[in-house]
């Protein structure tokens, strides 16, 4: 049997992750949080110190969803390497799709630090560190000859352009892009950097 505790952490998560979608991280209030949840605010406190904690405990949950979907198993066959990377991306915008407060939720961190919210602007920095660093290992593994970057771009470089890519994309799908689009944009992006082409333009 799950323990009640975590049962109480769970509501409280799930719960302040829909107030933090709908309202943000300034416009999200403990009181309607415990108040929804039908608990105190010491049973609360008791799992999160503060919001900012409980906004992490979010932020975590969020991340490991996105990183059970894009980060991959190392493929047998070179040649399933391409697919599997556009498979990836096609399954995280379909997941997107489908979450409305996901979406809604991003857009909001984003917006809490163009604010000027140092506290998460750091959490998106080391979110995106920690998901540079991975795809770096994995890729140096996959394509060795990647080591050195490509186009005169480092690795790291060439990593951080595809985080923002799909960013942009699962941040538009479902208002700017359909999801059809938007997979297209993102197999076109992957295809070009790892098989490379023929220049748009003599």
């Amino acid at each position: 049997m799950k323990d009640s505790g975590q049962d109480t952490k769970a509501l409280i998560i799930s719960i302040a992750r829909e107030h933090f979608a709908e309202k943000g991280f300034y416009g999200t209030s403990i009181d309607a949080l415990v108040k929804e949840a039908g608990l105190s605010k010491g049973a609360l406190y008791w799992h999160f110190p503060g919001k900012l904690d409980l906004y992490r405990a979010v932020i975590k949950e969020e991340v490991e969803r996105i990183r059970h979907i894009m980060v991959p198993e190392q493929p047998e066959k070179p040649e399933e390497r391409e697919g599997l990377f556009i498979a990836r991306g096609e399954q995280l915008i379909d997941a997107v799709m489908k979450d409305r407060l996901w979406r809604m939720f991003s857009v909001h961190m984003a917006l809490e630090s163009i604010r000027g919210n140092k506290e998460i602007q750091d959490l998106n920095r080391l979110i995106s560190l920690s998901f540079v660093e991975e795809f770096e290992s994995i890729l140096m593994r996959m394509y060795p000859s990647l080591k050195y970057g490509a186009g005169g771009l480092s690795l790291k470089e060439l990593i951080q352009i595809f985080e923002n890519f799909i960013a942009g994309l699962v941040s538009n799908v479902g208002t700017t892009l359909s999801v059809d689009e938007a997979k297209r944009s993102w197999k076109f992006l992957v295809t070009r950097v790892l098989k490379g082409g023929a220049p748009y333009a003599p």
